[in-house]
C-alpha cells in the first residue's frame, strides 16, 4: 500500500460523494439561523451518525452488494419532501411561543433527522465505497475511513462558517420560514433524481409484466402518497393548534385574565 496515493484517492472519492453534502448541511445551518433544536453541534453529531451507518453498510455490503441496491435508497427522500410540507403548513399556523418548550426529546429529534437525511442521501456514497471496499488491502481500508471521517468534519466546519457571514445571516433570518420548506423540497427531489430510484423501479416493474405499468404505476403511487400525507399533516397542523388555543384560554381563566383579554391576545398573537 502506497501511503500517499491511498490518500489521494480517499480524498478523490469522499469529495465526489459528498461534495453534494455541503448543500444538505448548509440546509440545516440555515435551520439552525432561528432554531433552538437544531444547532451546529447537532447537525455535526447527526451528521456524523449518519456517516457511521453509510460507512458500517458499505463494509457489510463486501457480500451483499448484489442483494441491496443503491437506487432504492433514494426513496427515502420522500421524507425531505414531507418535511417540506410539514413545515409549510407552520407558516399559516404557526406554534405560539409558549409551547416551544425544548425537551430531551425534541432534542434528540434533532440529531436523529441529520442522520436520517445523511443516511437517505449516501445511496451513492454506498453504491461507491462497496467496490471501492471490496479491491484494495485491509490497511487502505482503514486509510480511507480516517481521511473520511476528517474531511466530514471539514464540510461541517465549512458549512456553518458560511452561515455565520453577518449579511448572509442577516438575509437567512428575514426569509427563513419561507426557504427552508423550499430547500427540503429541493433536497428530497435532488436525492430521487441523484439515485436514479425511479427509473430503477418502473424497469423493475416492466420487467416483471407483460405490459409496461411502470411509469403509470409510480406516478400513481407517488401522488396518492404525497397527497395523503400532505392532507394529513394539514389536519395534524390545524388541530394542534386549535388545542393550543383552548388551552391558552384555559390557562387565561386559571390565572384571573379575563376571556375576551386572553382571546384578544391571541388574535393578536395571529396577526404578527
Amino acid at each position: 500500500m502506497q501511503f500517499g496515493t491511498t490518500v489521494g484517492e480517499a480524498c478523490a472519492t469522499f469529495a465526489i460523494t459528498n461534495i453534494d453534502d455541503l448543500f444538505v448541511l448548509v440546509t440545516f445551518n440555515a435551520e439552525a439561523a432561528t432554531s433552538k433544536v437544531i444547532t451546529p453541534f447537532r447537525i455535526a453529531l447527526g451528521q456524523f451518525i449518519g456517516f457511521t451507518v453509510i460507512i458500517a453498510i458499505s463494509m457489510i455490503g463486501f457480500g451483499i452488494s448484489l442483494v441491496l441496491p443503491p437506487e432504492p435508497i433514494g426513496f427515502f427522500g420522500l421524507l425531505p419532501i414531507l418535511l417540506g410540507i410539514w413545515k409549510f403548513c407552520h407558516l399559516f399556523f404557526p406554534e405560539s411561543e409558549e409551547h416551544n418548550e425544548i425537551s430531551t426529546a425534541a432534542l434528540m429529534k434533532g440529531i436523529l433527522k441529520v442522520a436520517l437525511i445523511t443516511i437517505m442521501n449516501g445511496g451513492d456514497n454506498i453504491g461507491t465505497y462497496i467496490p471501492l471496499f471490496a479491491q484494495v488491502e485491509r490497511a487502505a481500508i482503514a486509510v480511507y475511513v480516517v481521511v473520511y471521517y476528517i474531511l466530514l468534519a471539514v464540510w461541517c466546519l465549512a458549512a456553518s462558517l458560511i452561515m455565520r457571514q453577518r449579511h448572509v445571516l442577516a438575509l437567512v433570518q428575514k426569509y427563513i420560514d419561507y426557504v427552508i420548506p423550499l430547500l427540503y423540497t429541493d433536497l428530497g427531489i435532488f436525492i430521487i433524481v441523484k439515485s436514479g430510484c425511479y427509473p430503477w423501479t418502473i424497469r423493475q416493474i416492466n420487467e416483471s409484466t407483460a405490459s409496461d405499468p411502470g411509469r403509470g404505476t409510480m406516478a400513481g403511487v407517488t401522488t396518492f402518497i404525497l397527497l395523503a400525507a400532505g392532507c394529513a399533516m394539514a389536519w395534524a397542523t390545524v388541530a394542534k393548534r386549535k388545542t393550543q388555543s383552548t388551552a391558552d384560554i384555559d390557562l387565561g381563566r386559571t390565572d384571573g385574565t379575563p376571556l375576551e383579554e386572553t382571546v384578544t391576545r391571541d388574535a393578536d398573537a395571529d396577526v404578527h
